[in-house]
């Protein structure tokens, strides 16, 4: 892949939006995108027409979003603070949200800072690690982003802002000798390399976290990873799929980004680094954090609630039933994968996809049709997240309309689904 320095092919709005559009209509039209529920029972919610279907789109992969002492929890805020404090964090944050970073730090071995989201985290992250300032304490290096090609869009999106400070790279999916040959040249230039590349990709798969880890420690360079839809659902202590291949505290040349909405079962995101100075940086130059506020009160109180589940061994059983339901359902689509709770069934005609996820919701079933520019024209796919609290009859039920749907719209040549 090639550079992206030059900013003016960084992006092309009029042209996504030309090309998409007409799908969206189709989507709104069908409530299979911008619906609003009426209601809820578990992994159950209510259309507006009435219908009563499955869902396979919440992220709330252990389920934790219900859990009885995590609403407890969001309902408990005391009164003394209201119900929100419209201030930057710069100037305030209250005594629970400090503790709960407190928490988050001794966790997951690190310095942890929570943030409204994922993506705000990327916000007031990156345009610091594109400037050289967080790789040596007192120090600026010249930097060479590379992201993978399917990094989120999230991080994606600013690419043209992080281009005026740093070297703009992209790099073919999860391709280590691309990634090898773009470290090597940004050396050469006197560049310190970042890859950047998420933990468990939101159209499924993983990164190769192992042979990331050791080729970061033999080449030099430093690695930017969102696991947003990692943590949680990996490792002893929840800390998801990156972490979970260390041992000890992370390590200097790794910055993290998580979500606290997705595994986590709350609400909000954070990032992790090595190192109080980094983290004093950012507290003090983070665009989100020195000009907005923090997660809203509820959502710090029901974190807390989460971390307090971790520490009483409750998560490893949740991890269990997750991997069990993923497990079954890749049994019933006959194709095995890595580990993810994400499974994408390729359609590839996006108005086929469009009538596979009409089909699907018919069932009963309500599954993401995604389509260009979420993934690649003429490679529209549907999406399914599947959670510990989908029953197997769920599981079972969604396999078998979705092997049906496949049959008859999917224009891939690939008949047995997957990622």
């Amino acid at each position: 892949m090639g550079s992206d320095s030059g900013t003016a092919r960084l992006r092309n709005t009029p042209f996504v939006v030309k090309e998409s559009s007409a799908q969206y209509e189709r989507a709104v039209d069908s409530s299979l995108m911008q619906v609003s529920i009426t209601g809820r029972n578990g992994k159950s919610v209510f259309l507006p027409d009435g219908r009563d279907v499955v869902e396979f789109v919440n992220c709330s992969y252990l389920g934790l979003d219900l859990h009885p002492r995590v609403i407890a929890a969001a309902r408990s805020v005391e009164e003394q603070w209201g119900m929100n404090f419209c201030c930057a964090r710069s100037r305030f944050s209250i005594e629970p949200q400090r503790l709960l970073e407190e928490e988050l730090s001794a966790l997951y071995r690190g310095r942890a800072i929570t943030f409204p989201s994922t993506t705000t985290a990327h916000i007031s992250l990156m345009p610091l690690l594109a400037s050289g300032v967080l790789f040596e304490e007192g120090a600026t290096h010249r930097t060479c982003l590379i992201f993978d090609q399917f990094a989120h869009s999230s991080m994606q999106y600013l690419k043209p802002v992080l281009a005026a400070e740093a070297t703009v790279e992209t790099v073919a999916h999860n391709s280590l000798d691309d990634l090898r040959q773009q470290v090597t040249a940004a050396r050469a230039r006197g560049e310190t390399p970042v890859y950047v590349a998420d933990g468990i990709y939101s159209m499924g798969g993983l990164c190769p976290a192992r042979e990331l880890l050791a080729m970061a420690e033999e080449l030099d360079f430093f690695l930017y990873i969102d696991d947003a839809h990692g943590l949680g659902i990996f490792g002893e202590r929840g800390e998801g799929q990156v972490l979970s291949q260390i041992t000890g505290d992370i390590p200097d040349r790794v910055i993290l980004t998580y979500s606290l909405s997705k595994g986590f079962g709350a609400y909000g995101g954070g990032l992790l680094v090595q190192g109080e100075w980094r983290e004093q940086l950012i507290r003090s130059y983070g665009q989100v954090y020195a000009f907005s506020a923090a997660q809203t009160f509820q959502a710090v109180y029901a974190c807390r609630a989460v971390v307090e589940l971790h520490h009483e061994g409750a998560i490893a059983p949740l991890q269990q039933t997750l991997r069990e339901r993923v497990a079954l359902f890749d049994e019933l689509m006959g194709r095995p994968l890595p580990f993810s709770p994400i499974r994408m069934v390729p359609i590839g005609d996006e108005e086929n996809a469009l009538k596979a996820g009409e089909d699907l919701l018919e069932t009963g079933y309500f599954a993401s049709v995604v389509f260009f520019p979420i993934v690649r024209r003429r490679s529209a796919q549907l999406r399914l997240c599947i959670a510990a609290n989908h029953t197997e009859d769920d599981i079972r039920g969604v396999a078998a309309a979705l092997t049906r749907v496949h049959a008859a719209y999917a224009t891939t040549g690939d008949r047995e689904g997957g990622e």
